[in-house]
């Protein structure tokens, strides 16, 4: 039976942080296996990762609470009570989340408790008034979040293996001793984890089955509309996208282990629901708060990859030195130094780095930093909402560009250019914004990417860079089949 929750003051829950730290071998990725041991049979699980150069690697099991939204409804499952809260979803969220109250413990690292999850690029509708024209064909949840009160954190810099456990228990030993023993039968059942990866449907779909939302040619009708609002006056540059899809043929945690090595990334994650599986390798950063301090990290301009150094030397030259690209990446610089402005201490936003070029497997990107102060009045729901969604991922101007790309792109975003990451009670909070990611929905595996299109853009080199953008994500999913169809013939073989 769900109960309606009507939003009202409730006494605050204060729960303590408490830890404890292991030496881990760095030298295999048997943590990451080990988390698959342990994440087996488990429906909702969470991994949130930084495959460049970052410090830490977080793992959530067996929830204690999912929130779910869509359209005005939100939907909270605890291990006790299932409630539903009515109204604007965000601010059932915030209204929800000030029942908790975590003691953040310097010592450990900064994930202690709060929500872990996805905010779909449709949660704009709860901010903007947008029309409302496309088909919403994977009716994804508007938002879906997990609250952990056990997690399993590595930090790769001191390669060891945090157990930490969130708790308003004056004893937390048993639960970390529970923890250790469950870390280590799951470690010691590693040797047998490929029994858990096999083929979903049998042999992996042919490259002529993925289906694609735009072809070329609508594709191209769609850019020309773009470039005819550019000349009436009505934007300067919009994102358009491109969906494809084909059948799932194998474990998604194993597509996983294949993304991460061959295209590790800043924000990467794996989030497991009952209903839908995203697998993210994102490269941007959408907002971070730390305490007072505000963040973002906004990407434009892409090249491929060079054929050798020496080429990709000379691609990321013409990059960087474009002037049509240096151009566009400035006006979203400051489209974005405008979003934080709107929930930052006048005067305190400033661009740290401007323009530095990141390299990935496949692309490469033009990249910036801008800071700012959270202003007093404000808290994390507030700069989510002034943030959310990415202008990169959009265009300029930002309300103007999101009409049009529900006028223009034939099914709803979803997932894509929303957000993912993690929400703390203490409202610390770090998102990336949701490109380079798969979703996995009723047996079906679906990735998005899109082309900022400008009054003098190609279609044809448009449509061609969005394709490249998904090209790892794929490649990933080849990469899987190929390994799991060689062990499966030579399973076969032995059995001969």
């Amino acid at each position: 039976m769900v109960e309606i929750q009507l939003l009202k003051e409730v006494e605050i829950m204060t729960r303590q942080p408490a830890g404890k730290m292991f030496p881990l071998d760095e030298k295999t990725d048997n943590w990451y296996l080990t988390y698959c041991e342990l994440a087996r049979g488990n429906d909702c699980h969470v991994l949130l990762e930084s495959g460049r150069g970052g410090r830490y690697s977080v793992i959530g099991l067996s929830p204690w609470a999912s929130l779910k939204g869509k359209d005005q409804v939100l939907t909270v499952t605890t291990r006790e009570t299932v409630k539903r809260f009515d109204g604007p979803l965000l601010e059932s969220l915030r209204r929800w989340m000030k029942a908790y109250k975590t003691n953040i413990d310097p010592e450990l690292p900064d994930v202690q408790g709060g929500l872990i999850g996805q905010w779909s690029y449709d949660l704009i509708r709860q901010i903007e008034t947008l029309p409302d024209e496309t088909a919403d064909d994977l009716q994804t949840d508007d938002l879906h979040l997990l609250a952990f009160d056990e997690l399993y954190v590595i930090d790769h810099k001191m390669e060891t293996l945090w157990l930490i456990v969130i708790t308003d228990e004056s004893d937390p030993e048993p639960i970390l001793l529970n923890m250790e023993g469950a870390w280590g039968k799951a470690e010691a059942r590693v040797n047998d984890q490929t029994a858990e990866f096999s083929f979903a449907g049998g042999a992996p779909p042919k490259a002529s089955s993925r289906r694609r939302s735009f072809d070329k040619k609508t594709f191209t009708e769609a850019v020309r509309q773009v470039q005819q609002y550019i000349r009436d006056g009505d934007v300067f540059q919009v994102n358009l996208s491109v969906r494809e899809s084909e059948p799932l043929t194998v474990a998604p945690m194993h597509i996983y282990k294949w993304l991460r090595a061959v295209n590790p990334s800043p924000y990467m994650g794996y989030f497991a629901t009952p209903e839908t599986v995203y697998i993210s390798a994102s490269p941007e950063l959408l907002v971070k708060v730390k305490g007072d301090e505000i963040s973002t990290r906004p990407i434009a301009g892409t090249r491929s990859r060079g054929k050798d150094e020496q080429d990709d030397v000379r691609l990321a030259e013409t990059l960087i030195n474009n002037e049509k690209e240096r151009a566009e990446h400035i006006m979203l610089v400051d489209l974005e130094r405008n979003d934080l402005g709107r929930v930052s201490r006048y005067g305190s936003v400033h661009v740290d780095e401007l323009m530095v070029i990141e390299k990935y497997s496949h692309v490469m990107h033009i990249v910036s930093n801008i800071r700012g102060v959270k202003a007093a009045d404000k808290d994390a729901i507030d700069v989510l909402k002034a943030a959310f969604p990415g202008g990169t991922i959009t265009g300029a101007p930002k309300i103007r560009t999101m009409e049009i790309i529900e006028e223009l792109e034939p099914v709803r975003r979803g997932a894509y250019t929303g957000a993912f990451g993690w929400l703390g009670f203490n409202g610390d909070m770090e998102l990336n914004i949701t490109i380079r990611t798969m979703v996995i929905k009723d047996k079906e595996v679906h990735v998005q990417a899109g082309a900022g299109i400008v009054v003098d853009s190609n279609p044809e080199a448009e449509y061609k860079e969005s394709l490249k953008k998904a090209k790892a994500l794929w490649y990933a999913k080849e990469k899987s089949e190929e390994e799991l169809l060689m062990m499966k013939r030579r399973a076969e073989e032995e059995v001969k």
